[in-house]
């Protein structure tokens, strides 16, 4: 093990004894409240009436449902994939109120007999010389219980003594009371002879407290046995109670699943009438669209229609064909050459084939005729005569023939015109008929589907099985579940050490405020803690004075020794800037400004400036003027000279006050003027010190944090709290690592690293004896 590992073990081993010593002061105060809380358990299971656990165990089946008929409609009614849990459902239903208060009304639980004792009361079930129950109750809302003294009167009569009155009654026979009436029975098995407390309770109120006592668990995952419990002083009481709720949990079920199926029943009932009425009526209205439409089978008139569009489609284009030829020879015919001849078997009317040929041979003759004679010869002029007659029969002719193929046109489109639209009016009859044909198809499937739910639900009515069966009947574990006398003297000894722990613990721990530096350390161990400064009070010294040799200024001085660790020398004609801050007001940072200037001052020039100008404090320790430090930040023409001062306290010590007091602190302190005014004044000091505004309230001193060589950074004893503790440690990483210190203010001379052994040196006293009251400080 080398050094370092030996140190970190001393040291965790004096952290350990510490504590230790702060409890072991308070040895007394242990023993006697171990001692008093061993007597109180003691006393505890005295006077403690056991309670043992009494136990039962249920398998519930899963079932599919009341009926299979329910079970199938509901799941064409949920969508897939939404189940349930059925047992975690089946541990509310079993502890319902319902349940609960049957069982009360069947045990009678609502009448409860005690003997009294002389400091303990014992409960009577079994052996109670009387029991009865609430007959009757005129507002059982208001009603909550009454407790009766109640005495034998006889063999066959009691008395019961209430808060004011006495009343008479007879066994069997309801008692009239203000609340409602109660009827008591005796137990002739049982003695009565003293008298007893009856105490009589409304039954809701009774079945909330069972609620209260039952437990009833899954023992493991995915199982169906549920597992009763129940904790009470009468473990017989207990046992009834649990086999009596498994009893009226299985009625509770049977009647639900009856209730069911009945519901069930009846709706497939009232479902198979309405269906079938819509069947006929689905029926009535297929019957009524084939005579409306008149067909008898809407597939085969389909094709007809087809059939009968397709011919006619045929002769309309046979027809313009020949519309088109009489058309063109029509053209010929109707020009104004004689010789030219026109076209034959081109699908002409009948007739006009033969007539046309007949003229093309007039025409050919006659151009015969030409070769050999003139146009002027009488044979020639006759067959002019006889080609122009004859072409003109043919036009007249043509025009008949192309007014009758006209006709024929229109009268065959009228027919495509009709079988069309029967063959358009089909895909609505068809998509008509099919929607009769599928509500007709659905209502069937429906109508059959019932008839079978019907039977099956039938079924169902006639079987009832319970749905838990009895595992494990309600029994009763030997040992109580408490007091256990072991776990309860164990804790009685161990509250008797915790209890005082505690509050020393508490007291401890509720002393949020920094002593020590060691706390420091502890908290921060990569802070330096360059200085402790003892209590000024004690000596009332404030300010570090020539050739002052008491425990305040030595203190400084090895503070400023320290210092040298983190603060480089300056260098020439380049000051050293120091920064004093703290977090919250009052911690005295000033008052360690002032001192730290002082014993710097000693053999080096130091100027010590005023930087908190919202709360100026230098008037407490030096006569300085009104002006300074803001008024010459405010001044953009200002000079540096005016506002330094001489502190009066040292020849090498000047100062800048902080001036009046700006309503922008921190405007001014971000300035370039600053900056500008620490670049003049550093080649004229060694150290400049600036007692800054606290930085945990106001920004003021992050303005400066660029300008500094080391930030100094006061705490309190008995004053910082150890919150603080994480400020200052995001304040170092953040914005001075490497130049951060923090010095301890005002420590008590006990909480010195070595003022309560040794004190400063020899320049103090030595330690004074510790008064006896202070002992625990």
């Amino acid at each position: 093990m080398d050094f370092k590992e030996k140190t970190a073990v001393t040291k965790d081993n004096g952290q350990i004894k510490r504590q230790i010593r702060r409890y072991l002061r308070w040895w007394p105060l242990f023993v006697l409240v171990v001692l008093l809380s061993v007597i109180i358990a003691w006393i505890y299971m005295r006077y403690t009436t056991p309670q043992y656990m009494s136990k039962a165990s249920v398998y519930v089946r899963l079932s599919s449902g009341p009926s299979g008929g329910a079970q199938d409609l509901q799941s064409m009614m949920l969508p897939s994939g939404l189940t349930t849990n059925e047992v975690d459902n089946e541990l509310s239903v079993i502890r319902s109120k319902p349940l609960l208060y049957n069982v009360v009304k069947a045990l009678r639980l609502e009448v409860k007999t005690i003997s009294e004792g002389n400091i303990k009361e014992e409960e009577l079930y079994e052996s109670s010389p009387v029991f009865g129950e609430i007959t009757f109750l005129k507002n059982a809302r208001k009603f909550r219980s009454h407790t009766y003294i109640i005495s034998p009167d006889g063999d066959r009569a009691f008395v019961l003594h209430g808060d004011n009155n006495e009343i008479k009654g007879v066994y069997g026979r309801p008692v009239v009371t203000d609340y409602g009436s109660f009827t008591l029975m005796r137990n002739l098995s049982r003695k009565f002879k003293q008298p007893l407390k009856l105490t009589v309770t409304n039954p809701r109120i009774v079945a909330d407290q069972l609620e209260a006592s039952i437990s009833v668990v899954i023992p493991q995952k995915k199982s169906s046995i549920m597992e009763l419990s129940r904790v009470g002083v009468n473990p017989l009481r207990s046992e009834d109670i649990l086999n009596e709720l498994i009893r009226q949990y299985n009625t509770d079920a049977i009647k639900d699943k009856n209730a069911e199926a009945m519901a069930t029943a009846s709706f497939i009932d009232d479902r198979l009438e309405l269906i079938t009425q819509e069947l006929g009526g689905i029926e009535s209205q297929k019957e009524n669209f084939k005579s409306a439409n008149k067909i008898a089978d809407l597939q085969t008139q389909a094709e007809l229609n087809l059939q009968n569009a397709s011919e006619h489609t045929k002769k309309l284009m046979e027809i313009g064909t020949q519309l088109e030829m009489v058309d063109s020879v029509l053209r010929i015919a109707n020009s104004s050459a004689n010789d030219q001849l026109l076209p034959t078997n081109v699908g002409m009317p009948s007739g006009l084939d033969g007539v046309i040929e007949e003229y093309n041979q007039l025409v050919l003759t006659r151009n015969r005729t030409l070769r050999q004679a003139t146009p002027s010869n009488p044979a020639v002029q006759q067959f002019n005569r006889d080609i122009a007659s004859m072409r003109e029969l043919i036009r007249d002719n043509l025009r008949k023939s192309r007014t009758s193929l006209q006709i024929s046109i229109s009268q065959v489109q009228n027919e495509i015109n009709k079988s069309g639209t029967s063959l358009s009016k089909f895909p609505q009859q068809e998509r008509v008929f099919r929607s009769i044909e599928r509500q007709q198809n659905l209502k069937e499937s429906l109508f059959l589907f019932l008839l079978q739910k019907r039977e099956e639900t039938s079924i169902a009515l006639s079987v009832s099985t319970p749905k838990g069966k009895i595992v494990n009947p309600a029994y009763t574990v030997t040992e109580p579940v408490s007091p256990k006398k072991n776990i309860v003297y164990l804790a009685a000894v161990l509250l008797g050490l915790v209890l005082p722990g505690a509050f020393l613990y508490t007291k401890f721990a509720l002393d949020t405020y920094v002593h020590s530096r060691r706390q420091i350390r502890e908290a921060l161990p990569d802070v330096p803690v360059v200085g402790e400064i003892p209590n000024a009070g004690e000596e009332g010294a404030t300010v570090v004075k020539t050739n002052d040799f008491s425990s305040f200024a030595e203190s400084f001085r090895i503070m400023l020794t320290n210092m040298k660790f983190v603060l480089k020398e300056p260098q020439s004609g380049q000051a050293s800037v120091v920064l004093v801050s703290s977090s919250v007001k009052g911690e005295g940072k000033t008052t360690v400004s002032v001192n730290t200037a002082l014993t710097l001052a000693q053999n080096r020039k130091v100027l010590l400036i005023g930087a908190d100008i919202r709360n100026p404090q230098f008037k407490r320790f030096m006569k300085l003027s009104s002006h300074g430090l803001s008024d010459f930040l405010a001044v953009p023409d200002a000079e540096i000279k005016p506002i330094i001062e001489p502190s009066g306290l040292n020849p090498n010590l000047d100062v800048i006050p902080s001036g009046s007091i700006a309503p922008n602190p921190t405007e001014l302190l971000a300035s370039k003027k600053f900056e500008e005014m620490l670049e003049q004044l550093k080649p004229h000091y060694d150290y400049i010190v600036i007692d800054t505004a606290p930085m945990l309230m106001v920004s003021d001193t992050f303005n400066l944090l660029g300008y500094m060589d080391m930030l100094l950074y006061v705490m309190r004893a008995e004053h910082t709290d150890k919150d603080m503790f994480e400020f200052a440690a995001q304040l170092m990483n953040e914005n001075a690592k490497g130049k951060f210190a923090i010095v301890l203010n005002d420590v008590r001379n006990i909480h010195l690293s070595y003022g309560n052994k040794y004190g400063y040196g020899y320049y103090t006293d030595g330690p004074k004896k510790k008064r006896w009251y202070k002992f625990f400080d």
